[in-house]
């Protein structure tokens, strides 16, 4: 992570690397939280928190202090940071959270519209091959009708043949475990959206069959088939947690019988 350049400074500075990475540093991190606790106490505690990876989640970095005095530092990623500021549980650390989200979404529209600015367009026969192959590919995987309508919409459009389908705007909003986690403010200890606390609770509910619903996913240059859950499914677990008064524990059960004790804490919502 060289080559550092300030794209945002509005409480925290965040850093833009030569590969397009968002980071900070620890040490201005730290002293926008206001955290009383030497640096270097604090980051390493922090870190260890948030299980975070030495040159995958952040890099050691060295700087020179005011004094000329050589000081340890830590450049980390965004998302690792946010989660840190996160921990500090209080309104300081929210702040700082969601002014990071906001900084992710900022770059993240910019990123989207360069990429369709930028569209290629595939010959249209072989985009038709490509839909006719994943249409009987996620008929055969038991795909809903409008889900596999809405695949067909996106490929198309990712190739450079918008479609304007109606269908698509009838089609329900669908919930998997992290995103009813990241909705409802339910974490692990380390930060993350809790999806197997989640996935839990929901062995524990009544869930009707036409409340699961098999859509089609792309990802890093993968296709697939996903499981997803109406909204009537995200109530329950709300209902789940209220009735049962937000348990620090949750059991789920595994395949081979076994049970694994989630450990959640509940976070405000951004």
């Amino acid at each position: 992570m060289q080559n550092l350049t300030v794209i945002e400074n509005e409480l925290v500075p965040v850093y833009e690397t030569s590969t397009g990475e968002k980071v900070v540093y620890g040490s201005e991190l730290h002293e926008v939280l206001g955290v009383r606790t030497p640096y270097k106490d604090w980051s390493s505690r922090r870190l260890l928190d948030v299980d975070a990876i030495e040159n995958e989640d952040f890099e050691a970095a060295q700087i020179c202090a005011p004094s000329g005095q050589t000081k340890k530092d830590h450049i980390i990623k965004l998302d690792t940071a946010k989660e840190m500021a996160m921990l500090e549980r209080n309104e300081k650390g929210k702040q700082v959270r969601r002014y990071f989200i906001q900084v992710e979404k900022k770059f993240k529209a910019g990123k989207t519209s360069k990429k369709v600015q930028g569209t290629k367009k595939e010959k249209l026969p072989s985009v038709n091959m490509m839909v006719k192959n994943i249409k009987e590919a996620l008929h055969d995987a038991g795909v809903d009708s409008k889900y596999i309508a809405a695949e067909v919409v996106r490929i198309y459009s990712d190739s450079g043949y918008p479609v304007n389908a109606p269908v698509i705007s009838d089609t329900p909003k669908l919930w998997d475990c992290t995103t009813i986690a990241k909705e409802i403010g339910i974490f692990s200890e380390s930060g993350r959206p809790h999806d197997k606390a989640v996935s839990a609770i929901i062995q524990k509910l009544d869930i009707f069959t036409d409340e699961v619903v098999r859509t089609a996913y792309s990802r890093n240059g993968h296709d697939g088939v996903t499981v997803q859950y109406k909204d009537s499914v995200f109530q329950k677990v709300k209902e789940w947690l209220q009735e049962n008064g937000y348990p620090s524990v949750i059991e789920l059960e595994l395949a081979n019988g076994s049970v694994n004790k989630c450990r959640v804490v509940y976070g405000e919502v951004a």
